[in-house]
C-alpha cells in the first residue's frame, strides 16, 4: 500500500469483484478495511452499492442529485482549511443546500471529523530518552512479575465553573486538527485531588476556591489516603507487597516532608518520567474522561461542582478504573516504539 491512495471509483470496482465472487457486503467491507485502512469506505455505503449491484446497476460513477453543490460550491468546501471548524449545518446554510448533501460531499472528499487536543509539552532529546528508558524498565518489571494491582495513582485537576467545548474540525485523514484555547485560568475554579486504583476511587477531596496544593496540604492528603486504604482496601494489610504510589514530581509531591511520610508508610514510589501525562493514568484516562463529561458544563456554586464530581465518580463502574490502570503496559510499549515522543 505505502503511499497509494485509492479513488472511490477504484474501491467500487473492487466491490463489484467481491459481489461477483458472492461475498457479502459486510465481508467485503472487512476485506477493504484490511487492505486500504482509513481509505476504505464505511460499511453503510458498501451495503448501498451491493443493493445497486443486485438490481443490475454496475455504474460506479456518482449520479447528479438535486441539491448537489456545484463545482464552485465544492471549491468552497475545499476552503475548509481556512475555517475547518464549521459544522455541517453551518456549511449547509452557507451554501443553501441540504445538510445531507454536505455530509455526502465531505465523505466523497475524504474528510473526517476530529476533535482538537491539548499539547502537553515541547520535549527535548534528553526528556524523550528518559521517557523511553523508564518505560523499558517498567515494562520489563511488569513482564517479570505484574505489579499493576498494587498501584495507587493520583493527581490534581482544576475544575472550572465555565467549561467551553473543544472544537471539532473537518480535516484530511492523518492531518492535525485545530486547537482550542483552554478554559480561562483566571476564571472561577476549584482544585480536585483524587487517588484511585484498579477497583475505583480510594480518596478524593475538592479544595475550596482559592486553595491550591502545597507541601503541608499534600502530606496531609497522603495521611488521609492511608486511612482511606485501611477502611476501603483491608486486603492491603494481608499483602506482602505494599502500596506502589504513582504520582508526578510536582514540587508538593517531591518535598522532603512528603518523602519522609511515604518512607514511614513503607510505600514505594513508582518511577515516572517528567512531562509525561500520556503515561499517567489520571491524565490519559480518568481526567480525559472527566473532561469530556465536563464539556459545556456551567456551575454557579462550589456545591454544584461538589455534587457533580460525587455523582460522576459514582457513575463509573469498576471496569472503568481497571482499564485505566491496565493500559499502562500498552502505553509504555507505545512510548518505546515512538522513541520517547508523545503518542496518540
Amino acid at each position: 500500500m505505502s503511499n497509494f491512495v485509492p479513488k472511490k471509483e477504484h474501491l467500487r470496482e473492487v466491490l463489484i469483484h467481491y459481489f461477483i465472487l458472492k461475498k457479502s457486503a459486510a465481508e467485503s467491507y472487512r476485506t477493504l478495511r484490511e487492505a486500504y485502512g482509513e481509505h476504505a469506505p464505511p460499511q453503510d455505503p458498501c451495503e448501498r452499492w451491493f443493493k445497486r449491484f443486485r438490481s443490475g446497476a454496475f455504474n460506479v460513477k456518482d449520479k447528479g442529485r438535486p441539491g448537489q453543490p456545484e463545482k464552485s460550491e465544492d471549491q468552497q468546501l475545499q476552503a475548509l482549511d481556512e475555517d475547518a471548524c464549521q459544522t455541517q449545518k453551518q456549511l449547509a446554510e452557507r451554501l443553501n443546500v441540504a445538510q445531507q448533501t454536505i455530509s455526502d460531499r465531505l465523505q466523497a472528499m475524504g474528510k473526517v471529523l476530529k476533535e482538537g487536543k491539548w499539547v502537553p509539552h515541547q520535549l527535548n532529546e534528553r526528556q524523550m530518552e528518559n521517557r523511553k528508558v523508564i518505560s523499558k524498565m517498567l515494562l520489563h518489571r511488569h513482564k517479570r512479575k505484574s505489579f499493576l494491582h498494587r498501584i495507587v495513582t493520583g493527581d490534581e485537576k482544576w475544575i472550572y465553573f465555565e467549561n467551553p467545548k473543544c472544537t471539532k474540525s473537518w480535516v484530511d485523514p492523518g492531518q492535525p486538527t485545530t486547537s482550542t484555547a483552554r478554559p480561562n485560568r483566571l476564571g472561577q475554579k476549584t482544585m480536585l485531588c483524587v487517588w484511585w486504583d484498579q477497583e475505583g476511587v480510594v480518596y478524593y477531596e475538592l479544595l475550596k476556591p482559592g486553595e491550591t496544593m502545597n507541601t503541608d496540604r499534600y502530606r496531609q492528603k497522603i495521611i488521609n489516603l492511608n486511612h482511606a486504604l485501611i477502611v476501603k482496601r483491608p486486603e492491603w494489610a494481608r499483602r506482602q507487597g505494599k502500596v506502589i504510589l504513582l504520582h508526578d514530581d510536582a514540587p508538593s509531591h517531591n518535598s522532603k516532608p512528603v518523602k519522609d511520610t511515604l518512607k514511614d508508610l513503607a510505600w514505594e514510589v513508582l518511577t515516572h518520567p517528567r512531562y509525561s501525562p500520556d503515561l499517567a493514568p489520571s491524565d490519559y484516562h480518568l481526567f480525559r474522561s472527566m473532561a469530556h463529561a465536563l464539556s459545556e458544563q456551567h456551575f454557579k456554586t462550589y456545591e454544584e461542582v461538589e455534587n457533580w464530581v460525587s455523582e460522576w465518580f459514582a457513575s463509573k463502574q469498576e471496569k472503568f478504573y481497571w482499564d485505566g490502570i491496565h493500559k499502562l503496559p500498552e502505553r509504555w510499549e507505545k512510548c518505546i516504539a515512538s522513541d520517547g515522543h508523545y503518542f496518540e
